[in-house]
């Protein structure tokens, strides 16, 4: 059944128009056409999508000519496939759509960790990705958090024209923790984590 679609460069599944000419019973160039028709019924943005379901290739013929053949997708066969009538033209539509799952499951299942080390090694890398996506989208939110009513140091002190030197940080900690304001850390990029403070510690700090 598998020798009907076959494994592409980019890992896909695929067929072509000589495989489903051969099975459907039909003259491959009124495959040809078929799919020629196709590409240019539906509407612009229509036939763009399709377009990317095939790709034209050409092949060898018994009498050492080359002729055009279309390379499919899932989506292709299906569309080409709805045109097709007659008694056994379901089964073999059915067929085609079986040997797509079948070939797919097993792409599926030989991309999967093969030992117990490169399974754990998977593991490692996705923790390890998801963690730098949370520090990212962490990072995000606490400049947001920055721009809006949290400040560090030195940059309260660059929009007041002070020098940040003559802010006591130990002071604003105590503060922070008197009025009830956690104190929050950013990444900046010259200093690394730095800390922030609320606004109002910063107001109450200069009253």
């Amino acid at each position: 059944m598998t020798d009907l679609v076959f494994k592409g460069q980019n890992g896909q599944v695929l067929t072509n128009s000589l495989l489903v000419a051969e099975k459907f019973g039909k003259r491959h160039a009124d495959v040809v056409r078929a799919i020629e028709n196709s590409l240019t019924k539906g509407s612009e943005s229509t036939n763009a999508k399709l377009r990317s379901s095939f790709l034209l290739s050409s092949y060898i013929d018994n009498k050492g000519e080359e002729r055009p053949m279309y390379i499919m997708d899932r989506d292709g066969f299906s569309v080409i496939a709805m045109g097709f009538t007659g008694d056994k033209a379901m089964d073999f539509k059915v067929e085609f759509i079986s040997a797509f799952n079948a070939m797919e499951k097993k792409l599926k299942e030989l991309s999967a960790p093969q030992t117990y080390a490169e399974a754990l090694r998977r593991l490692a890398d996705e923790v390890e990705e998801k963690e730098r996506t949370k520090a990212l989208l962490e990072q995000k939110t606490e400049q947001l958090d920055e721009s809006k009513e949290w400040y560090s140091i030195k940059r309260w002190a660059k929009e007041h024209n002070m020098n940040w030197r003559s802010i006591n940080w130990r002071k604003m900690k105590a503060l922070s923790y008197g009025l009830g304001y956690e104190i929050k850390k950013i990444f900046d990029a010259n200093y690394g984590r730095v800390n922030i403070y609320h606004v109002n510690v910063f107001k109450t700090y200069f009253q």
